[in-house]
């Protein structure tokens, strides 16, 4: 999308041009219809997300699980040497995590494989969608998987940034036909061995994969698309703000637009009158 200047006049800008802080919840509301009304004209494919906090980056919950449990930092800052962070030894030690946690520990089981045989869907996205999801479930010490989840409903991805939400939240709107060849469809298994290659290699792990399985098993969170993120020392914001730098083309992968405090109930409202409620998206 266009680089775009907030409606109002109300509406300051953050600590990057590509975040902007409403003043009110109806602000709010006017300028993502306003992001939304621009990408139509465009006729891009556009994702959303919702984060409970303003401070979380766009990374997955495996690498914030590195950062907390190996680092000792919060899961939503950044190393603080950015040399050490995108170094190929960071990379080589949370690159064998990730495969010690899904080599030897958590696997689909036996049966996903049969049903992935029969009907063609993805056996890992379908395990690691359950993990996302379930998170309860997870077997091991470093918590989540390499996804991030997306959805293509605006609706869907503010009731994630609203549940349980005590200050600011943020709603990240990313325009995925903007990120051009990441665009993928492409099976967990074969990402995930690309991954090993390159990190045997010593090799940067590359832009990140936006892909969608061509065949998946109905799960209960409506999430239409997810992010494979190839590269677990960066986060995705960071990732795409380096690529339009890079390509300076007047255009925009993303922006985040910042939840007001204190406008907890009346986005609940907001989504209770638009029938987006628990039950809703969770039906089991």
């Amino acid at each position: 999308m266009r680089i775009l200047s907030p409606k109002l006049t109300s509406t300051t800008i953050g600590n990057s041009s590509w975040e902007w802080i409403p003043n009110t919840f109806a602000d709010f509301i006017e300028e993502l219809e306003s992001i939304i009304a621009h990408c139509k004209e465009s006729a891009h494919l556009v994702l959303y997300r919702g984060h409970q906090d303003r401070k979380w980056l766009l990374d997955s919950t495996f690498a914030r699980s590195c950062k907390s449990k190996i680092f000792g930092i919060d899961p939503w800052q950044k190393l603080k040497f950015k040399d050490f962070r995108m170094s190929t030894k960071h990379q080589q030690i949370v690159l064998n995590l990730f495969f010690f946690k899904f080599d030897f520990v958590a696997r689909p089981s036996a049966e996903l494989f049969s049903v992935g045989e029969k009907t063609g869907i993805d056996p890992w996205f379908e395990f690691m969608k359950r993990l996302q999801q379930y998170p309860e479930e997870d077997p091991t010490y470093f918590k989540g998987t390499f996804l991030i989840d997306w959805t293509q409903k605006m609706d869907v991805a503010l009731y994630f940034a609203n549940e349980s939400r005590k200050g600011e939240g943020a709603l990240w709107i990313c325009d995925a036909t903007a990120t051009g060849k990441t665009l993928q469809v492409l099976p967990v298994e074969n990402i995930m061995r690309r991954m090993a290659e390159l990190g045997e290699r010593d090799t940067p792990l590359g832009v990140p994969l936006i892909f969608h399985p061509k065949r998946q098993i109905e799960g209960s969170k409506p999430e239409c698309n997810l992010h494979g993120a190839m590269d677990l020392r960066v986060d995705l914001s960071e990732v795409w703000n380096n690529l339009h730098e890079q390509n300076d083309n007047g255009e925009v992968i993303f922006y985040k637009l910042i939840l007001p405090t204190a406008t907890t109930a009346e986005c609940h409202e907001y989504l209770m009158n638009k029938g987006i409620t628990e039950p809703f998206l969770f039906p089991e």
